[in-house]
């Protein structure tokens, strides 16, 4: 629009002060303009403006820790088993019953086994019988065979005959003889009745511990064979209120796990409650599950209060280190990178001067302005880093993130 057609449509052309309404009317053009102008540029700039998210720089104490899970299992579990065959007659505990040593689980139905020992008492009894009648005829034959030897003597030889005097001293050997088998057969139906009154002593099935019955797989009714296998009839834990975790630390960090290392762990049970216990045990030999290398510690529990159980899963943390008054960053700083504007070619420049230098460093803010530090770091929790070598002092800003105003 020329400056013509402005006035025409104002109605300016027909007054005579024409001229000063003419730098009027251009002066608040030029202001229209330049106010324009300025809240571009404003905005522009505000919309631009970058806040660095910062944490100052400080010493404080580093713990170091490993990962671990496993499950929890009683310190000392045993199986009661049977040794003999039979029917199951009595079962005299349940689950989570208390035992005490010596206390009877459960009794077999004792009837053959008590046919047996009678029958094995009878047998000794004819054996030994057997071995009365033996030395009695062990001392018949020696008195014959004395008595034939004095008679040989006094007849200078005449009698009896030497056939008689050799049939003599057989006869007493072979009476040795049939008492030494005699003597043998006691000794074995002996050791049947021991045997047999063995078995019946183990159809009482008796808690060889003082503990808690965690598992019992036999019902009254029941028959059970002992053959290669023992069957196991109940698991007894001998002690709750002290329990073990074992868990499975993978091979990459088990360097620094020790024994004697805290441990604290979850439960899914309890999952607002931590646990602490104490590695007592490394195992040596490894584990290998999907292709993953683990060794396996055994963590002791105090379980005084009774809420873990056996089998339960535990998330664990090792602690293997404890640093004391150590500098440390957050490791969200360690990533950072100040934002560049791509219509800026020599930030872009520094940018990629800056992605190229492979050196441990950080960005810290000095009047508002992202400083590269260059550091070397120590050991790290995950969260935070230790910084054992560098320029700066506590307190300073560090920056671990940038906020975009809109």
């Amino acid at each position: 629009m020329t400056p013509d057609t402005i006035e025409t449509t104002l109605g300016l052309t027909a007054q005579p002060s024409s001229k000063r309404w003419k730098k009027i009317l251009w002066g608040m053009l030029a202001l229209l303009v330049i106010a324009a102008a300025t809240m571009y540029s404003i905005n522009r700039t505000a919309k631009n403006k970058t806040t660095y998210v910062t944490a100052p720089l400080k010493v404080q104490d580093l713990t170091t820790s490993v990962s671990a899970t496993g499950n929890l299992e009683p310190t000392n579990t045993i199986d009661v088993g049977i040794e003999v065959s039979g029917t199951i007659d009595q079962v005299l505990v349940d689950y989570n019953d208390r035992v005490k040593s010596g206390q009877v689980l459960a009794r077999l139905d004792t009837t053959k086994l008590t046919a047996a020992r009678t029958s094995s008492q009878a047998l000794l009894q004819k054996s030994q019988a057997n071995e009365q009648s033996a030395k009695a005829a062990v001392d018949n034959a020696a008195i014959e065979d004395e008595r034939a030897h004095t008679m040989y003597a006094s007849t200078g030889g005449n009698y009896p005959s030497r056939k008689e005097m050799q049939s003599s001293s057989t006869m007493l050997i072979q009476a040795k003889a049939s008492l030494a088998a005699a003597k043998a057969q006691v000794s074995q139906s002996t050791a049947q009745l021991k045997s047999d009154e063995d078995n019946l002593r183990k159809a009482v099935v008796v808690s060889p511990i003082n503990g808690i019955v965690l598992n019992r797989k036999v019902e009254p009714g029941q028959t059970v064979v002992a053959s290669m296998q023992t069957p196991i009839l109940f698991t007894l834990a001998e002690d709750l209120t002290r329990m073990k975790a074992i868990v499975s630390v993978d091979e990459a960090d088990i360097g620094g796990v020790k024994e004697n290392q805290k441990v604290f762990f979850t439960v899914d049970a309890y999952p607002n409650r931590q646990f602490e216990g104490k590695i007592i045990q490394l195992r040596l030999n490894s584990a290998i599950v999907s292709g993953v290398v683990t060794y396996e510690a055994v963590v002791q529990v105090d379980n005084t209060d009774l809420l873990l159980r056996p089998g339960m899963t535990a998330s664990a943390s090792i602690i293997t280190d404890t640093l004391k008054n150590v500098l440390v960053v957050p490791n969200s700083s360690l990533r950072f990178s100040p934002p560049i504007n791509n219509d800026d070619t020599q930030k872009k420049k520094k940018h990629a001067m800056a992605q190229a230098d492979q050196g441990d460093h950080i960005w810290v803010l000095k009047n508002n302005i992202p400083t590269k530090v260059k550091v070397k770091l120590g050991k790290s929790n995950g969260i935070l880093s230790i910084i054992t070598v560098s320029n700066l002092k506590i307190g300073d800003l560090i920056i671990t993130g940038v906020e975009e105003q809109p």
